[in-house]
C-alpha cells in the first residue's frame, strides 16, 4: 500500500488564480483573500465537526455525563451544562483551540505541508486522548503543570500515526525502568528525557 501523493496546488476562488508549490503565500497576492487547497478544506472540515460532535452534557447536581442532546438530566431533572473545547477558525483558515487553558494554533497551512497524510488525525487523537492521558500524567505522580503540551502531543501522533492506527495510551513511564520492547501492537513514544509513552498501534506497512 502507497500513500496518495500530495499535489501542494492552492488557489484563490475570486481570482480563479492557481500557485504551485508557494508554500509561504496564505493570502492571496492579487485580491488579499485566503488562498485555498482542497485537500487542505476537507481535513480542516475534520477538525470541525470533530470539536462540534464533542460536545457534552453534564450535571453539576449528579457529577454525571449525558447524551449532548439531553437538556435536563433524567436522574434529577436539572438543567443540564453544555461543555464543549473552544476552538475557531482564524481569518487565514487555521484552527486555534483550547489546550491547558491557552488558545493554541493546531492546524495550519504549515503544519498541513509538513504532514499532509497525517496532521488532521494527529490533531483529532491529540483532544480525543487528552482526559485519558491527563489521568495517566497524574497517576505517574507529574503535577498539572507537567502535563503533555500541545506540541509534544501532536508529535506523538503524527510520527505514529504514519505507522499506523493508533488506538490510544496504554500508560507513560520515567525512564526509571528498562524500555519495554516494541511488540506487533504496541510502540514507545520517547516525549521527554525522563518521560516516554506506550501506544496501542495498528502497524500498517506502507
Amino acid at each position: 500500500m502507497t500513500l496518495m501523493p500530495f499535489d501542494n496546488t492552492w488557489y484563490c476562488d475570486k481570482c480563479d488564480e492557481y500557485f504551485k508549490d508557494e508554500d509561504d503565500f496564505i493570502y492571496c497576492p492579487y485580491c488579499g483573500d485566503v488562498l485555498k487547497h482542497d485537500w487542505y478544506q476537507r481535513k480542516l472540515e475534520d477538525i470541525e465537526e470533530f470539536f462540534n460532535s464533542g460536545e457534552k452534557s453534564i450535571c453539576e447536581e449528579c457529577e454525571e455525563e449525558f447524551d449532548k442532546n439531553f437538556k435536563f438530566c433524567p436522574l434529577c431533572s436539572k438543567e443540564l451544562k453544555k461543555e464543549s473545547i473552544p476552538f475557531k477558525i482564524e481569518k487565514d483558515n487555521s484552527i486555534t483551540a483550547d489546550w491547558n487553558g491557552e488558545q493554541t494554533v493546531i492546524f495550519n497551512k504549515e503544519l498541513f505541508i509538513s504532514y499532509p497524510h497525517f496532521s488532521a488525525t494527529a490533531v483529532i487523537k491529540s483532544f480525543k486522548f487528552k482526559e485519558s492521558m491527563d489521568y495517566k500524567l497524574m497517576k505517574l505522580g507529574l503535577k498539572p503543570s507537567e502535563k503533555l503540551t500541545y506540541d509534544e502531543t501532536f508529535s506523538m501522533f503524527v510520527s505514529l500515526e504514519s505507522m499506523g492506527q493508533v488506538n490510544g495510551v496504554i500508560e507513560f513511564f520515567k525512564d526509571d525502568r528498562k524500555t519495554p520492547t516494541m511488540y506487533d501492537y504496541m510502540s514507545v513514544y520517547k516525549i521527554r528525557e525522563d518521560l516516554y509513552a506506550v501506544l496501542s498501534v495498528d502497524f500498517v506497512y506502507y
